[in-house]
């Protein structure tokens, strides 16, 4: 797992579970109810005006919709357009793909997920799987890249939500 610098309330994971497949997972707590997150999180509009990773949705915003999801890569200015499948979808809740990632062999199992706290608050979670046969090559600097990348993204939604 690459070295993270975890804020309070904060949590990531780096799992190989084997030879194909890496597991990532980060979390921190919002304060600020869910609606708030989910209001922030799919607006897709001003996505690019505070998230460091993914700054461009467009698509369908359903259950098995069609998306076409744009991601700045690495420093700079270079970006990646992935085309995906909505096929996890739960209004206010819960959404994400899984698709070939282009070139490495493998495929993804991306979600991001608002759930609530016991005092008014909302837990934020992004997971995400890396399996197939390019994992046992690949997966696994995938997997550390793309992990802090979620870290970088959760602190930036956290940073948007709680200054609105």
């Amino acid at each position: 797992m690459p070295h993270i610098d975890l804020m309070e309330g904060e949590e990531a994971s780096l799992t190989h579970d084997d030879g194909t497949t890496y597991s990532i997972s980060s979390e921190l707590l919002i304060d600020a109810p869910p609606e708030k997150v989910w209001a922030v999180l799919t607006d897709f509009d001003k996505l690019s005006e505070w998230s460091p990773g993914m700054i461009k949705f467009e698509g369908e915003f359903r259950k098995d919709g069609p998306a076409k999801v744009t991601f700045l890569i690495g420093v700079g200015s270079h970006t990646q357009i992935f085309n995906h499948p909505l096929i996890h979808f739960d209004e206010g809740k819960m959404f994400g793909w899984s698709a070939p990632i282009p070139h490495m062999g493998m495929k993804d199992n991306h979600k991001y997920i608002v759930e609530p706290t016991d005092d008014g608050k909302t837990k934020f979670i992004q997971t995400d799987q890396f399996h197939g046969q390019g994992a046992h090559l690949i997966g696994g600097m995938l997997a550390n890249g793309a992990l802090s990348g979620y870290v970088a993204f959760n602190r930036a939604l956290k940073k948007r939500v709680e200054e609105m």
